[in-house]
């Protein structure tokens, strides 16, 4: 019985170790991600809180979700608004929500009348948005942890706070990228520190 108990002991406390490390790699990896963005961390919570809110409210509301494909992207409290809708009724429907919002700063519609993405075409999008952030993370003179990428339908916007020279680079790497319909840029100027 003894030897029992031990073994339940030397379990529960590798559980508990194993846990605690998975927990805390986790914690360390958001920080790390945090610390790293332009943004200030009230400007991130707040951004996070935005999205969560307005596509909650659409999620939630049966006349759009059931007609209409809407992704809610927020960067500085400005919101964009990408997918499709059946009627200019519906997509008016989902802009007043989205400007209800008493910390909304700017919104950028860019919701298509047309019938929703298949599928195939989302399996797509993400495709090309994984290539995208590779391939900008990947260029050494770019810091392409700071470019927001969503694609719907083979058009690609780019939101994030960039200097001059990494916003040409970023829309010329999405530009020149293969199944790459549109690019659509919604950048915030960024001075660094070492620049005149």
């Amino acid at each position: 019985m003894k030897l029992f108990k031990l073994i339940i002991l030397l379990v529960c406390t590798t559980q508990i170790s194993a846990c605690a490390v998975a927990v805390f790699a986790g914690a360390a990896g958001t920080t790390a991600v945090v610390a790293s963005d332009r943004r200030d961390v009230d400007t991130q919570v707040a951004d996070h809180e935005l999205e969560k809110t307005i596509q909650n409210q659409i999620n939630h509301d049966p006349s759009i979700a059931k007609h209409a494909n809407v992704t809610v992207v927020s960067y500085k409290r400005n919101i964009l608004l990408v997918g499709q809708a059946p009627t200019d009724y519906i997509r008016d429907k989902v802009v007043k929500m989205a400007l209800n919002n008493p910390d909304l700063v700017d919104l950028y519609n860019e919701i298509r009348i047309a019938d929703k993405s298949s599928t195939a075409q989302k399996t797509q999008d993400t495709w090309l948005t994984t290539k995208l952030k590779a391939r900008m993370v990947a260029d050494k003179e770019l810091d392409g942890h700071q470019v927001k990428i969503t694609t719907e339908n083979g058009e690609v916007f780019l939101m994030g706070m960039l200097t001059e020279r990494e916003k040409k680079i970023a829309v010329t790497i999405a530009r020149n990228m293969e199944g790459v319909d549109r690019v659509i840029e919604i950048f915030e100027p960024f001075q660094k520190v070492n620049e005149e």
